[in-house]
């Protein structure tokens, strides 16, 4: 990997409004996960510090977005030791487009946070000292794409000085060792023994059971939550796992703030599908106390630092046209809703739907074909026109990176069935020279794509054939060979008249598939990546969806 270092100064500030709500406030609730920890919370005999302490308090902060949609937009949640209150929050424009944030802690033993930034095309940077304005300086490195998880997890070595963690797209988990030097922050990668590749969720705490290492949590796809307690050895980093119960999938995101109520213990978050966030205080032994409810309306937050699963990233808009051809859309709301439709605009015939992330803003990209024409248009201002020709092809989409290069590309299936992959560079306005990727693609009659929908981090694609059999066609990250082989996904899918997918609905991070009946009923499938291969059973979205008559 190619690691820089970079000096630069807060161009930015963003002072957003913590929600107001006394932290000490906290509603009983029953137990969603079924927890096996033994006993009362102990205090930590050995503490470590939370990895983000921006207030200087002793108690972890929670480093979020505020704005559905718009990742430029972050504010930092108080701790938990009093009222919320409102906190500046300095903001690189370097942070516009980060699909991921991570919070590693003080790296170099200053006494000051560090941040990290995970954008789509595998870059790092990592911003020093971020307690104060300016920054001190920011470190680079890319190739990071090869791995669909990083995680901070404090101190699994023993020497003092905060980890990463990284898994493979194959589960291989690797550790890279703090250095202490922020200009080379991290070591040489150590493979962790055993597979990782079964968990669709990953949390990295500084500590929480009191020994001063740092541990891990990870949800399986069969529901359990298991702790990993750390040992301090590189070599052999975590303990066997140990289950905690199931129930976990009641939530769309587990993270960590480390400690939220001043024991020295990391605690565990987990955020509902509507929204609620629930605290989980660690008990000194890996396990947890009964679960309260800690706060409500965290669902409009679709970027949080330290965040168990995949970050959604892409088109969060969903586009429809009227018998008149008039286009109106709703955004998704991060709790399986979808927002009331905007006002519909002047007939538009042209505009043929939305690619995802083809300029690195986190913001779907508009497609047209006008003349043979395809035009391009984000909504960061940014337009394109790339050329003619595209009228020989009857269907256009725009689902994601397929080739592993970290930018968005576009998908194109010819008349006579052939398919064709259009590399992107990220700039929305220029393609690379097609691949054909497919034959007798011409036997689907919807083909669809909107990140990623088997949890795996790569981009998919949904095809349905005309007989009603929706297929899966998992992405590889290979351009000349973008899918694996065609999963099933059962038929009667004919019986919707219009299907649309978009980056994600319900806050878990997958893709889910948006289906209208004829009568107007629309519902929600949710992605598969916490279920095992099929998408989780249908929710109602309510009447009245046959105002449209394409989903675009």
């Amino acid at each position: 990997m190619r690691n820089t270092l970079t000096s630069g100064r807060a161009r930015r500030i963003a002072a957003c409004t913590a929600i107001a709500v006394a932290a000490g406030t906290l509603l009983s609730t029953p137990a969603l996960a079924e927890d096996k920890g033994p006993g009362a919370p102990k205090a930590a005999t050995t503490k470590a510090k939370p990895r983000f302490d921006w207030d200087g308090d002793g108690l972890g902060e929670i480093v979020r977005n505020g704005s559905i949609g718009y990742p430029d937009n972050y504010l930092l949640q108080a701790s938990a030791k009093s009222e919320d209150k409102p906190f500046p929050l300095l903001v690189e424009a370097d942070l516009v487009g980060a699909q991921q944030l991570i919070t590693p802690g003080d790296l170099n033993g200053n006494g000051m946070s560090e941040l990290i930034t995970v954008s789509t095309d595998g870059t790092l940077k990592l911003f020093a000292d971020v307690n104060k304005d300016p920054y001190s300086a920011a470190w680079t490195s890319t190739g990071w794409n090869a791995y669909n998880k990083i995680v901070a997890a404090g101190d699994l070595t023993g020497d003092g000085k905060n980890d990463l963690l990284a898994r493979t797209y194959n589960g291989d988990l690797y550790l890279f060792p703090g250095t202490g030097d922020l200009k080379a922050p991290f070591g040489e990668r150590i493979k962790v023994p055993g597979s990782w590749g079964d968990f669709d969720q990953i949390v990295g705490v500084s500590d929480s059971n009191g020994d001063g290492i740092g541990d891990v949590y990870a949800r399986n796809r069969t529901d359990d939550l298991v702790f990993f307690a750390g040992t301090g050895k590189a070599e052999q980093p975590f303990a066997p796992g140990v289950e905690l119960g199931a129930g976990w999938h009641a939530y769309n995101q587990l993270l960590s703030a480390d400690d939220r109520d001043g024991d020295g213990l990391s605690d565990l978050l987990a955020r509902t599908l509507n929204g609620d966030l629930y605290l989980y205080r660690a008990d000194g032994r890996g396990g947890f106390a009964a679960p309260v409810k800690y706060r409500s309306g965290w669902n409009d937050a679709d970027v949080l630092a330290g965040i168990g699963g995949q970050a959604a990233f892409g088109n969060k808009f969903l586009t429809g046209r009227d018998a008149e051809g008039r286009i109106s859309s709703r955004y998704t709301t991060n709790n399986g809703q979808f927002s009331s439709p905007s006002a519909p605009g002047a007939p538009d015939r042209d505009t043929i739907g939305h690619a995802n992330s083809l300029d690195g803003s986190g913001i779907a990209t508009s497609l047209a074909l006008t003349g043979g024409h395809l035009l391009t248009s984000g909504f960061n201002g940014v337009h394109g026109d790339l050329g003619a020709g595209w009228d020989a092809y009857d269907s256009i989409t725009g689902p994601g990176d397929l080739n592993g290069d970290g930018h968005g590309d576009l998908l194109a299936r010819d008349r006579t069935g052939g398919l064709w992959l259009y590399p992107g560079d990220g700039s929305a306005v220029k393609f690379g020279d097609r691949i054909r990727v497919g034959d007798d693609w011409k036997a689907y009659d919807k083909i669809l794509g909107s990140g990623d929908v088997n949890g795996d981090g790569r981009a998919d694609v949904l095809a349905r054939t005309d007989d009603g059999h929706l297929y899966l066609f998992p992405g590889t990250g290979d351009g000349s060979a973008p899918f694996g082989p065609r999963q099933d996904l059962g038929g009667g899918w004919n019986g919707y008249t219009m299907l649309a997918t978009v980056a994600d609905a319900s806050g878990d991070g997958t893709t889910d598939l948006i289906a209208v009946d004829a009568s107007g009923q629309a519902y929600r499938y949710d992605g598969q990546g916490a279920y095992g291969g099929k998408f989780k059973p249908r929710a109602p979205l309510g009447g009245g969806w046959n105002t449209y008559k394409e989903l675009l």
